[in-house]
């Protein structure tokens, strides 16, 4: 089923069962924060693509994800700090842009890859993992619930954390499951390690 959604376009993106730290200061995204904030119109991230246009009003991947608004801060600089959760996976389908400039969307729900085992050979990615959030202080602040065993929200952090290609990121993301991101990132994390 179609549903109409607000598009927040940017090069960080949240997955499902994750979190993010935001600074809103543009008066459209402002405005979208309070709308959802009041029960109106819900949120969607989306990748920005930069092989496309910026003034183009598709200039993002399509597959986006839903998020919702976990906590609201007055930051010292004055600006709008949000922390935001990623729901679920959602495939946009048509995009307007409304008279401020935010865009809009309707989207598809699009289904999440099920949870999955972590083999014990691999669970060094659950180990290099926990040692990246407790040592970044961001991170650590999220308090995020570790989900060590399960491949999927494994692999879903790593993809919101490492600085890789958006259409690399993207095709993975496609996958009917987590398997072909968890034989890319086990071959990552060994490169890095390689290099140490």
């Amino acid at each position: 089923m179609s549903a109409e959604f607000a598009l927040f376009p940017l090069t960080a993106h949240v997955l499902p069962g994750g979190m993010l730290p935001l600074r809103i200061f543009e008066p459209r995204y402002v405005r979208m924060v309070k709308e959802a904030a009041s029960g109106g119109r819900k949120i969607c991230m989306c990748m920005l693509d930069a092989s496309a246009k910026p003034d183009t009003l598709m200039n993002m991947f399509p597959l986006a994800t839903e998020i919702e608004i976990v906590d609201f801060d007055a930051l010292p600089d004055g600006l709008l700090g949000i922390t935001v959760r990623g729901i679920r996976k959602r495939r946009l389908n048509r995009v307007w842009a409304e008279p401020d400039g935010l865009k809009v969307g309707f989207t598809e729900a699009v289904e999440d890859w099920h949870p999955v085992e972590l083999p014990s050979e691999l669970y060094e990615l659950a180990e290099q993992l926990r040692m990246l959030y407790e040592e970044n202080e961001s991170l650590h602040k999220l308090a995020l619930e570790f989900d060590e065993h399960n491949a999927t929200w494994l692999c879903h952090r790593w993809l919101e954390l490492l600085p890789l290609n958006p259409d690399d990121k993207q095709l993975l993301l496609e996958q009917p499951d987590c398997n072909a991101a968890l034989a890319f990132l086990n071959q990552a994390i060994k490169k890095i390690g390689e290099r140490q």
